[in-house]
């Protein structure tokens, strides 16, 4: 007996949904692909790399399974020290060292102490307990620096990311402010968003102007002006950055002609400050804010301003009730795209910034590439993209509220 019409052509449909279902999976595959491995496993590496806290664990691991039942309330036992002076013993000077400097950065001192501890047990077979260590070194009865090895044989650990706060924990365990000395990465924090918000002020105050002159030029001139707009994108920032440094410098181009037209009589110190940073990073985001700008007013029907003319409404009162807020979302875009590339800039601070105004992104290449301390540059950059993670969704909800959209 054949089935019923209605199961063959259930059946079918049911083939060509799966049909379907895998085409659009084999569509969509390679970019999810690509958005895991280029996105989301580099943001679990930094991540992982910032909690992780495996380099003492691994180099001595006597020590760090006798210590991890210490209570932190009475100095070390003799065991604890015994495990600690049997690694160093089974490791060379260059492993120690290696690691010693990761303990250092928690502890002040801890490098010197580890390697001269290391030196000492090495060439003295007799050496033994707290008292032979302290022997070696008096810092050995102070009690935080065995409180340093116990975190740090921790497989994971939570002191980078704090201190990429500013924050530590002290002997009890408590959460507690860092020493003033030491408080330097949320200065870093509100000075890269500092400095990213008024660059994007900056930028919205002469790209939007250069927009509307754009979006209502001829069409040989509008061709013309956005050609020369999109000349930047062919040249690297780091040459566009440079020019800056010829223009600014106090022997400079602008300099010598504001000199020679006596409007000034000393040179003026335009680099090496905050205000060059505004200057050259200002020059080279201007493109991001102009062109979202520019396509939101191309498509503007010019009939709404020229109605609310015909109604009674001055210039004036037109073009802030009726343009502006047509305007708005490429403003709001604009906004944001620069806001957000501002964020990662380290050349352009680097080259014409002074001390007092590197951003995020050189402290975060200093740790990287300067001291080889990965773990704090994977905190800082863990903080940096979880703030900017919050004040994106923020401005998200806020544009949304006000009828605007940032995607």
């Amino acid at each position: 007996m054949a089935p019923p019409a209605s199961h063959i052509v259930a059946s079918a449909v049911a083939r060509d949904r799966r049909r379907q279902s895998l085409l659009a999976w084999a569509l969509v595959g390679p970019a999810a692909l690509y958005l895991v491995i280029a996105f989301l496993l580099p943001i679990c590496s930094i991540l992982f790399t910032a909690v992780g806290n495996g380099g003492v664990a691994h180099l001595m691991p006597q020590m760090s399974a006798a210590i991890g039942a210490w209570g932190n309330a009475e100095p070390p036992s003799d065991e604890v020290a015994n495990a600690l002076i049997g690694d160093l013993r089974a490791v060379d000077r260059g492993e120690v060292a290696a690691v010693s400097r990761d303990l250092n950065t928690q502890k002040a001192g801890f490098r010197s102490l580890l390697i001269k501890t290391r030196d000492a047990v090495g060439n003295d077979q007799t050496i033994a307990g707290v008292a032979g260590l302290t022997a070696i070194d008096p810092r050995w009865a102070d009690k935080s620096y065995w409180i340093t090895l116990q975190r740090a044989s921790a497989r994971f650990t939570s002191y980078f990311i704090l201190s990429a706060l500013d924050l530590r924990k002290d002997a009890s365990g408590s959460l507690a402010v860092a020493e003033p000395q030491r408080r330097v990465y949320l200065q870093f924090l509100w000075r890269t968003f500092g400095i990213c918000a008024a660059v994007t002020a900056i930028c919205a105050l002469l790209a939007y102007p250069t927009a509307y002159f754009i979006s209502h030029a001829g069409p040989r001139l509008q061709k013309l002006l956005l050609f020369a707009l999109l000349i930047p994108f062919w040249t690297s920032v780091l040459v566009r950055t440079a020019a800056w440094v010829i223009v600014l410098q106090r022997e400079g181009l602008l300099n010598e002609a504001l000199m020679g037209t006596g409007l000034i009589s000393d040179p003026l110190t335009m680099i090496y400050n905050r205000f060059g940073v505004f200057v050259a990073m200002s020059h080279v985001l201007l493109p991001f804010m102009v062109l979202p700008i520019y396509s939101v007013m191309k498509g503007i029907n010019p009939h709404y301003v020229r109605a609310a003319l015909s109604l009674g409404a001055n210039p004036i009162a037109a073009f802030i009730q009726v343009y502006l807020p047509l305007s708005l979302p490429g403003l709001s875009a604009g906004s944001v795209m620069v806001f957000m590339l501002g964020l990662g800039y380290y050349v352009t601070p680097a080259l014409v910034g002074g001390a007092t105004d590197q951003m995020e992104s050189g402290l975060i290449a200093n740790f990287a590439l300067g001291e080889a301390n990965w773990q704090m540059a994977a905190a800082v950059s863990l903080v940096l993209l979880f703030v900017t993670l919050v004040i994106f969704l923020v401005l998200r909800k806020l544009l949304r509220v006000s009828n605007l959209s940032i995607g």
